[in-house]
């Protein structure tokens, strides 16, 4: 692998780059130690470099610069000015390193190249840039050298600097490339000769059509260099929540490379002796590193709000995956869309959400009011007086169009704390959500319906065939004595008399030193198709999803149905009544024995209840079915064990905005 971050023309040192992108950066950073630039050539225009410095000058706060041609815009060529990217990389080495910076780019109004998807630049750190350049060029060869060809005569920049103002022609964008790139020749060739060492930083697609007019200088006629600004440039602030709409990597992976730089200041690397060791440091920002703690710290979250646990076996599959669906789309990391769906089928949709949070996070916001705020979207942005405006790409590199996110659209707080006001507002009248009752009364008829399904398995007698069939062959009985005895078995199916109402679930009897279901409700049906039902759960509050909205996680849970006005189990003068319990669970347990009105009585745990409650249970004439925790799958019990508490009747119309049912 060839180790150099640059390609040698004259002595000119060339980055050829994708816009945007944080490894060409990282080749800006280790070329400044192996060229040491008497000056940095960069891809930008030069009548737009006081706002462009100056919209670095802000960094980390994100900054986007609009430019155009008329004083009322609708439609804004722009500029990101992206901390990932290796041409504002290369300016800011050059503010650090005292290194002088020219922006040698022609501006033209209305560019708007095509958008290209091209390989996944992490390639780099296996085959180098040399490599890698000589692949991607190729691409442009085969795309537009014939078109250019044939204009590269007939498109004149002399005339199109006399004339930028009142310049009738309409100039196609391989045009305006040939205009760009012939300008960026005629700067570099009036540098090359006042410069020992010139570092150029330019996008890919443009290099060897400079290189063309640097190797023929007769075809760019001498020029004066200086644009006429235009009418209208702006920088407009981007706030952090909008970052991934201007980033061109993750904005988790932008914020890394900020404090790399922040941890690899100059300072730090000036009192580092050796080269080589230089050279590691540049080398140790990995990205595969990043998506490794994205998916990691989202599963330590998830597993703290939720209390579902994420294990090795789920990890390596949701690891595997998304490495497969970024193979399949021929790129060598996952991209945002790549991670969710891989989140999402693996784990589930909250833990999506997490994986969201965490990758487009950008925790840097400017809250000084210097500069008016542009409210993005994919295609365009919302300024503070309303006003859309679409935005035309300055730089013509894609990476495939950005996906719809496969995660129904969370609402944002308008303010800091404005769904916890809420809550504090009216957690003294909290109800239930009416559509995730329906859900949870559904799960409770089939625990019922499992329970006596399981009674008339245990009550099964499988006897020898003599003068009736009874209830059916018994199959299985049949076959395993048919070898030997030559008999035939039937099925005597005893009947089962009685129903089941009452139903308990536990999922921790939370018996513990410390108490982690601290929170004790009993709740009464609204109608006749609900339940009566009483549980404990982690306190209302501690996890507030929106305005008034907040999940709970249950520790154990009665249900009895048909209703019948269950006593509040809970409250303290109910004590006397339940002093023979020892904990929450066994509360509800002898809450289900007292009020059932059916003989069977379901109890779902991880252990069967103690001997005492059998007994308790024979003498009111009910009979306990225990059905062990583990015969229901973790995913269908996240019904009942995931719930959530609405502080007042009102947010029943808003809640579907933030509680998402499968």
């Amino acid at each position: 692998m060839d180790e150099n971050p640059f390609i040698k023309f004259k002595n000119i040192y060339v980055i050829p780059t994708f816009h945007s992108r944080i490894e060409f950066a990282k080749l800006v950073r280790t070329a400044l130690f192996k060229v040491f630039p008497d000056i940095i050539a960069v891809e930008l225009p030069n009548n737009m470099q006081d706002e462009v410095m100056e919209a670095i000058e802000r960094l980390p706060f994100l900054s986007l610069i609009g430019y155009a041609d008329t004083l009322n815009p609708k439609k804004l060529n722009f500029i990101p000015i992206d901390p990932g990217d290796s041409i504002i990389e290369g300016i800011r080495i050059g503010l650090e390193h005292n290194i002088p910076i020219e922006f040698i780019d022609l501006s033209v109004s209305e560019y708007l190249p095509p958008s290209f998807k091209f390989p996944d630049d992490y390639a780099i750190n296996q085959i180098g840039l040399q490599k890698f350049y000589l692949q991607i060029s190729k691409h442009f060869t085969e795309e537009f050298k014939d078109k250019k060809d044939k204009l590269k005569d007939k498109t004149n920049l002399e005339d199109f600097l006399k004339n930028q103002e009142n310049f009738d022609k309409e100039y196609d964008y391989t045009e305006k490339d040939i205009l760009r790139e012939k300008y960026m020749a005629a700067h570099l060739l009036k540098m090359a000769p006042l410069y020992h060492r010139i570092l150029l930083i330019i996008g890919m697609a443009h290099w060897e059509s400079v290189k063309y007019y640097l190797d023929n200088p007769k075809k760019v006629r001498d020029v004066e260099l200086d644009l006429i600004p235009h009418k209208y440039v702006k920088i407009y602030n981007i706030n952090g929540s909008d970052a991934r709409f201007l980033l061109g990597e993750l904005p988790y992976h932008t914020y890394k490379w900020l404090k790399f730089r922040e941890k690899f200041s100059k300072e730090k690397l000036e009192n580092i002796e050796t080269p080589e060791e230089v050279y590691k440091i540049l080398h140790s920002y990995n990205k595969i590193e990043h998506i490794r703690k994205i998916l990691l710290k989202s599963k330590y979250e998830y597993e703290e709000e939720y209390k579902e646990f994420v294990d090795l076996h789920k990890l390596k599959t949701l690891f595997q995956y998304s490495r497969n669906l970024s193979l399949s789309e021929q790129r060598l990391l996952p991209n945002l869309y790549q991670l969710l769906i891989a989140s999402k089928n693996i784990i589930d949709d909250d833990y999506a959400w997490k994986v969201m949070e965490k990758a487009t996070k950008y925790p840097y916001d400017d809250e000084s009011d210097n500069y008016e705020t542009l409210k993005m979207n994919i295609e365009g942005g919302y300024d503070p007086s309303g006003r859309y405006i679409k935005l035309r790409r300055y730089h013509p590199y894609g990476y495939g169009k950005e996906k719809n996110l496969p995660l129904k659209e969370k609402s944002q707080e308008k303010y800091p704390g404005e769904w916890r006001e809420k809550w504090e507002e009216g957690k003294d009248y909290t109800v239930s959500w009416p559509p995730e009752d329906i859900l949870e009364e559904d799960y409770f008829a089939f625990i019922r319906k499992k329970a006596i399904k399981n009674l008339k398995n245990q009550r099964i007698k499988i006897e020898e065939f003599k003068s009736s069939l009874m209830d059916g062959i018994a199959i299985k009985e049949t076959i395993r004595n048919w070898a030997f005895k030559k008999k035939i078995y039937v099925q005597n199916i005893q009947q089962i008399q009685g129903k089941t109402d009452t139903i308990i679930v536990i999922f921790d009897k939370d018996d513990g030193e410390i108490e982690k279901y601290p929170y004790k409700l009993t709740w009464w049906a609204e109608h006749e198709r609900e339940s009566d039902m009483a549980f404990y759960s982690t306190n209302p509050g501690d996890y507030v999803i929106g305005p008034g909205i907040t999940h709970v996680e249950v520790g154990g849970l009665l249900s009895i149905f048909p209703a019948l006005f269950l006593r509040s189990i809970f409250d303290p003068h109910m004590d006397y009544e339940y002093k023979d319990t020892k904990n929450k669970a066994d509360r509800l347990l002898k809450a289900a024995i007292i009020y059932s009105k059916e003989r069977y009585i379901a109890y779902v745990a991880n252990k069967p209840p103690r001997k005492y409650f059998y007994s308790l249970a024979g003498i009111k004439n009910r009979e306990l079915v225990y059905i062990p925790i583990d015969n229901f799958s973790k995913d269908s019990l996240r019904t009942i064990k995931h719930i959530h508490i609405l502080a007042g009747r009102d947010k029943r119309k808003i809640a579907h905005n933030y509680i998402f049912l499968d």
